[in-house]
């Protein structure tokens, strides 16, 4: 009897724990959700606040210029700069953005151009430090099973990413970094396909190291870092006509690019380099093929 009451008892102690674990959990996955909120609202107002910011920054600027050419008895570019002037007055938060660059005048042109370069910087800086928080709980909340929270996420990954840069497919020669390309396909593939594959893209990462290519036993990648533990960009060159390999030199390890036999690149893990290649998606790494070594 009393062997009966003690597994009884036994039994319903570990029904409360489990109770309370799963409760636990699905309370931590719920309160991480909610936190989460919060950050993305301040992530979005930080971004609303740079972008008045920088529009209270191009009204002053607009200002001037046109004062500069009146005085000058400019009446072509003042009457230029004044209707861009009447543009920002009628829109709300007096927004600057790449549409709203001129050809002409020169001087308005060049204080555009600063004034976007600003406002991307600031806003890269806002969106580079939420988005990798929320690819983690995108993550988290796909293996939960909770897959129509994950989309939720996802989209705000999206909405931030559009934010920082509208995605469009990029020209050919565009600059391109590994950490950018590896966490646009970490976000949301779709979108990272949408502006990576296609054009031949001027990628730069830092160095890695080399591995057997998987489509072609024969033949190495150049591994570039992708921001993050276990985040790879392979490189596969040309082939035969380039060749991948490690060469070690005494207690150093280089990794080494050869291009008809005459060496085009030589590396060690951790230096910047630049190669120019085709994004083909990414199944793990991202890998980008038919690459080749920009001459300098």
């Amino acid at each position: 009897m009393c062997s009966l009451r003690l597994k009884r008892t036994v039994l319903r102690c570990l029904f409360a724990c489990f109770f309370v674990a799963v409760t636990g959990s699905c309370w931590a996955q719920v309160s991480s959700q909610e936190a989460m909120r919060g950050e993305v609202e301040k992530s979005e107002r930080q971004i609303r606040e740079v972008r008045i910011e920088i529009g209270n920054r191009y009204e002053k600027k607009l200002a001037e210029l046109r004062s500069v050419y009146q005085k000058a008895a400019d009446l072509e570019n003042a009457l230029a700069v004044r209707a861009e002037e009447q543009r920002v007055a009628m829109e709300p938060n007096r927004p600057l953005e790449g549409r709203h660059l001129a050809e002409e005048p020169r001087l308005l042109r060049e204080a555009q151009a600063e004034l976007l370069s600003k406002q991307a910087e600031m806003i890269s800086q806002i969106v580079q430090s939420i988005v990798p928080k929320l690819v983690e709980l995108k993550k988290t909340l796909t293996v939960a099973g909770k897959l129509d929270e994950a989309v939720e996420f996802r989209s705000t990954i999206e909405r931030f990413q559009d934010a920082m840069s509208p995605a469009q497919k990029l020209s050919n020669n565009s600059l391109v970094t590994a950490e950018e390309v590896f966490q646009a396909f970490q976000s949301s593939r779709e979108r990272a396909e949408k502006m990576y594959r296609g054009p031949r893209l001027n990628l730069r990462g830092k160095v890695m190291g080399v591995r057997p290519d998987p489509k072609d036993p024969s033949a190495f990648t150049l591994v570039l870092f992708g921001g993050m533990e276990g985040a790879f960009v392979d490189c596969a060159f040309v082939s035969p006509e380039y060749r991948v390999r490690e060469e070690r030199v005494g207690q150093n390890l280089f990794f080494v690019v050869s291009k008809n036999n005459a060496e085009v690149l030589r590396s060690q893990r951790g230096l910047v380099v630049e190669v120019l290649g085709k994004c083909e998606g990414a199944e793990g790494a991202v890998r980008f093929g038919g690459c080749s070594i920009l001459k300098r």
